[in-house]
């Protein structure tokens, strides 16, 4: 059965133009059927807020009506009931722990996006008579209304690009964003914010920092795919803390930061390992960190013209066998379901490949789960690693 993908979500607006026109710029709103979500409606633990809420297992937060100044809570699955009926909005998070059907649609979504696994999850808001306040988040989130209606008012951040964190009004600001943001920030939605209603099949697409609040009048169930990969100074400063590691004035415990004696000599170390930084960071090369950051799925292989191979079906159960030739040697050994839908389709190539080809050919396979058969084909000579992008 076919995922429900990006292209899938932004229908009947083109994915190439939503990319070239909403993707990380502006949002996109798109009214119509619930039932365009076909795989997501179908899902029973979705059907109703009693259905989900029966589901959930875990805690959840549940944050209190506007006019009231009740702190959040976070609450039990068996509590979380009499705080929806207390007019309290629940913030359930990773909901496909809890909604298994949820996962395969994550993972393609991450297909779609040229994404590594679990960099999307599901987030859900239950309420009945009240919404979130005006805020931001640091991710990009696909909002689709799955019941009852919500009224939504968004606008342009003005204040800053890229936040590396949310923020709701009335809290503090991190100490980290004072620096690149404009302050003070807005204690309500700017001039000239954009107002319309979500109702059953409304999808919201909104971009990293896009300031946003909603209210509801109704029994209200919204389902987000949160999208949520590390930024590119998140990956750069753990390469960067892994060859500093190597260093062993590096991993020596910073003594006497609170006192002058022995200032130069505590000078003098800690600018041998900033020289020591420099040098490395020098020696970084974006090349090689996206080969390694991608992994198998960027990777380019080919067939071993060495090797000949063939797949006996129906022999051990579930599993088939394969036979692999060379020369005049023939070696058997089970191959697992998931891996022959993998070979298969390398079998029927004539060119060299990307590991990313092979994830968004064989979507019934874990992108994961792809790349570890990958690497297990390079082992037994299959296949022939010709390198990265």
């Amino acid at each position: 059965m076919k995922k429900l993908g990006m292209a899938d979500l932004i229908h009947p607006l083109a994915l190439d133009t939503f990319m070239a026109r909403y993707w990380q710029k502006k949002p996109y709103i798109g009214h119509g059927s619930p039932q365009r979500f076909a795989e997501i409606a179908a899902i029973p633990e979705l059907a109703s807020i009693d259905a989900l809420l029966e589901a959930w297992r875990g805690d959840a937060d549940a944050w209190a009506p506007r006019d009231t100044k009740n702190p959040l809570i976070n609450a039990t699955a068996k509590q979380l009931p009499a705080f929806y009926e207390s007019g309290y909005t629940l913030y359930l998070s990773k909901v496909e722990e809890h909604v298994p059907a949820l996962e395969p649609i994550a993972r393609k979504l991450e297909r779609d996006l040229g994404l590594r696994e679990e960099d999307v999850y599901f987030e859900a808001f239950i309420s009945q008579g009240t919404g979130s306040g005006f805020h931001f988040d640091p991710n990009v989130t696909i909002n689709i209304q799955l019941i009852g209606s919500k009224q939504w008012c968004v606008a342009e951040n003005k204040h800053l690009v890229n936040p590396h964190v949310g923020w709701s009004a009335g809290t503090t600001v991190n100490e980290h964003m004072k620096r690149y943001a404009r302050q003070p920030f807005p204690t309500r939605m700017p001039p000239g914010c954009k107002r319309f209603e979500a109702r059953p099949g409304t999808l919201v697409y909104l971009h990293p920092g896009y300031w946003h609040c909603t209210l509801n009048h109704e029994p209200s169930l919204s389902l987000l795919f949160t999208i949520n990969p590390p930024s590119w100074t998140d990956l750069l400063m753990n390469e960067i803390r892994d060859l500093m590691l190597k260093h062993d004035a590096g991993r020596e415990l910073a003594f006497g930061l609170g006192s002058t004696a022995d200032h130069e000599q505590k000078r003098q170390r800690l600018q041998h390992l900033i020289d020591a930084a420099g040098e490395a960071v020098s020696e970084l090369s974006a090349s090689a960190l996206l080969a390694d950051w991608g992994g198998a799925l960027t990777a380019s292989f080919e067939r071993n013209p060495q090797i000949a191979f063939h797949i006996d079906g129906g022999v051990a159960g579930d599993d088939d066998v394969l036979v692999v030739k060379t020369g005049r040697k023939h070696e058997r050994s089970v191959l697992a379901k998931d891996a022959w839908q993998v070979l298969k389709w390398i079998g029927a190539r004539k060119k060299s490949f990307h590991g990313h080809q092979v994830a968004e050919a064989t979507g019934a396979v874990p992108v994961a789960r792809v790349a570890e058969i990958l690497e297990e084909f390079v082992e037994t000579g299959l296949i022939l690693r010709n390198g990265g992008l």
